[in-house]
């Protein structure tokens, strides 16, 4: 008998504070991609390398153990991202966050034409952040400049 309820209170214990973790999770507000800047892409080297500007709108820090996510450029998945890291994004703040991504050369290949063919590029950047209480996603969707895409990809190409 006094097994039992010794189980029951470690169960109700666990209990308790999975719904506390759920209620905090809750509280917390996802980052917001506020920017994203290509800063270096190398072909040959099959990586990107981009800054993107978070915004922490929570009324304090987030701890960041690690980002991971990926890029879709005309919905062909192009590229994934994996960064440990130990930093953290101050309360109501943009921090700009350097990630850098590895391409999948054939889906690349893909996207380059049908961004010729199309005559847009239309990109959907998503990722999760694992925080101090837990993974938070965040997305952006938007559209490149042809001049900006062609300005990057040429000096790759060799052009």
């Amino acid at each position: 008998m006094l097994f039992i309820r010794i189980v029951m209170m470690v169960l109700i214990c666990f209990g308790l504070m999975a719904c506390q973790f759920g209620a905090l999770k809750n509280i917390v507000k996802a980052p917001e991609v506020k920017s994203i800047q290509l800063k270096s892409f190398s072909v040959q080297d099959k990586i990107v390398v981009f800054d993107v500007g978070l915004f922490n709108p929570n009324a304090f820090s987030l701890s960041i153990d690690s980002f991971d996510g990926g890029i879709k450029l005309n919905g062909f998945d192009v590229g994934k991202f994996a960064v440990k890291t130990d930093t953290s994004l101050p309360a109501k703040e943009v921090q700009t966050i350097t990630l850098p991504m590895t391409l999948d050369a054939e889906m690349l290949g893909r996207a380059t034409r049908s961004v010729l063919a199309d005559g847009q590029a239309l990109y959907h950047f998503k990722g999760g952040v694992d925080t101090s209480v837990g993974n938070v996603t965040f997305s952006k969707d938007g559209e490149l400049s042809m001049q900006g895409v062609i300005k990057t990809l040429i000096p790759s190409l060799g052009f």
